[in-house]
């Protein structure tokens, strides 16, 4: 709620004993139609989710059968190139390149599910800085909700990123923070502001890190002006001048902002960092037939390209406004990753992420959405804890 204010309510003068006056508040009872109104917006809402996240889950099912018919179709060409091979020399190197294949199919039993476990914890404890993103602009607008509240308004919105155009992620969002008596509009440029802020941190991370990698030098140059470019709208000057025109008056940001643009920074660099991280364990369980055991400078090496790339392409993923980034995510990532773990795992890893990912994010909603209904709801004087 806004400091020192007085939550919303009708005020009565109410005589005591001794004659003075006392400001009593009284809520307003949400009217029955009211009451239905709302209990049918967040139904829809409700829906709308599931289908974006049911549509986004079948198609990276259906694109990981395909990936690996591809790898079962090439063994069977060469299984048939063996059997008519008239060159006895070429057999041993045919043969070798179709064992490679085959220890490369993903099976339940060659992935590194223990990897895969680590990858969702690594993924989970990502989403979590951003929370404290949105609640440092929240409190550069004035308003201070409880922390929990922010946090589970946070992994909501998560899910509202399958729904075309990204707009349910603000709706989910601002909807919970709207218990905690923030009006729309602040609650609507705090979302806007942390989820802008995170793509421009991730965008300078990746091409941060890209710096160090083995890349040609045009791609090196594209890097760093992306990141100078990707920094420079974060500043607060320019905030300013964009949240001035949202709100239709002075948003005042300069006030607090560069200790929360500041901050923010930090929070976010960490949330990338993690979600690299993540991906790296992701790419290390899927099988390979051209990556062995990872030495610690192949492991180290991998953890760099890995962030960059899942930082470059969660970014262009959410700028291409197609649900979950779904097709554009895997492209960048495949491209970037191709010439380092080659296309066919880079490709299987894309797509092993957006499962994981949906998982983590589906499993983090549902305990939000149970702790915000049983304690905002239930316990109302818990808003201003």
């Amino acid at each position: 709620m806004r400091k020192n204010e007085v939550c919303k309510g009708r005020v009565k003068d109410q005589e005591q004993a001794n004659g003075s006056k006392e400001a009593v508040v009284v809520n307003e009872p949400p009217s029955s139609k009211g009451r239905l109104g709302k209990t049918f917006v967040k139904a829809v809402i409700a829906v709308v989710v599931v289908i974006g996240l049911s549509l986004a889950t079948r198609s990276a099912i259906q694109s990981w059968q395909d990936e690996t018919a591809k790898i079962s179709a090439e063994i069977l060409r060469l299984d048939l190139q063996i059997q008519d091979a008239k060159e006895p020399s070429k057999l041993p190197g045919m043969i070798a390149k179709r064992e490679s294949l085959r220890g490369s199919v993903p099976r339940l039993s060659n992935i590194q599910w223990t990897r895969i476990a680590i990858a969702g914890l690594l993924y989970g404890l990502g989403l979590l800085p951003s929370a404290m993103v949105l609640g440092g602009w929240l409190e550069v607008l004035g308003f201070v909700p409880n922390k929990s509240l922010v946090i589970a308004a946070q992994t909501l919105g998560h899910v509202g990123k399958y729904v075309p155009g990204k707009a349910m992620v603000v709706v989910v969002r601002a909807g919970v923070l709207s218990r905690a008596e923030v009006p729309a509009v602040p609650a609507t440029i705090s979302v806007f502001l942390e989820t802008f802020m995170m793509m421009a941190v991730g965008a300078a991370v990746a091409g941060v890190i890209i710096c160090f990698l083995p890349v040609p030098p045009w791609m090196m140059v594209a890097a760093i002006l992306g990141a100078i470019g990707a920094s420079l709208p974060t500043l607060p000057p320019v905030l300013r001048q964009v949240t001035t025109r949202l709100l239709g008056r002075d948003s005042r940001l300069s006030d607090n902002a560069w200790r929360a643009c500041g901050v923010g920074w930090l929070w976010s660099i960490l949330s990338w960092l993690l979600i690299g991280s993540s991906f790296a364990m992701i790419i290390a369980s899927i099988p390979s037939s051209s990556l062995g055991v990872f030495s610690a400078v192949s492991g180290t090496m991998l953890w760099a390209v890995a962030t960059a790339a899942i930082s470059l392409a969660m970014v262009i993923g959410f700028a291409s406004l197609i649900p979950g980034g779904a097709g554009v995510r895997e492209l960048v990532l495949a491209t970037i990753l191709g010439f380092a773990i080659g296309p066919t795992q880079a490709l299987l890893s894309a797509i092993m992420a957006r499962l994981v990912f949906i998982v983590v994010e589906c499993l983090m909603a549902a305990v939000a959405w149970w702790y915000v209904n049983r304690r905002f709801v239930a316990d109302r004087s818990a808003v201003y804890a």
